[in-house]
C-alpha cells in the first residue's frame, strides 16, 4: 500500500546516510525500522495490571486483612484493656 511521509532534513540527511552505508533502498529502511519500531511497542505493552503489579509491594498495608479480622482485633484490644483494669 503506497504511503507518503515527509521528514525533515536532519532526518532525510540519516536516511540518506544509511542508505549509501546499508546499499538498500529507502524504502526498504523506513519498512524495517518501522516493523522493529512497532513490534517494541506492542511487546512492551503493559495492562493495567501489569503494571499495578511491578509497582506494588507484596504483602501490602495488610488493610483487607484487618477488615476480615476486625472482630477478632477488637476482641484482643478489650481482652489487653480488661487485664489492665482488673490488675
Amino acid at each position: 500500500m503506497p504511503s507518503s511521509t515527509r521528514l525533515d532534513k536532519e532526518t532525510e540527511e540519516f536516511l540518506t546516510r544509511a542508505t549509501q552505508y546499508l546499499r538498500i533502498t529507502k524504502s526498504e529502511i523506513i519498512r524495517k525500522s518501522i516493523k522493529e519500531y512497532c513490534k517494541k511497542i506492542i511487546e512492551d505493552e503493559k495492562t493495567t495490571w501489569q503494571i499495578y503489579q511491578s509497582v506494588h509491594k507484596p504483602g501490602g498495608s495488610n488493610h483487607g486483612k484487618r477488615v476480615l479480622m476486625q472482630k477478632e482485633i477488637l476482641r484482643k484490644k478489650l481482652e489487653g484493656k480488661r487485664k489492665k483494669w482488673s490488675s
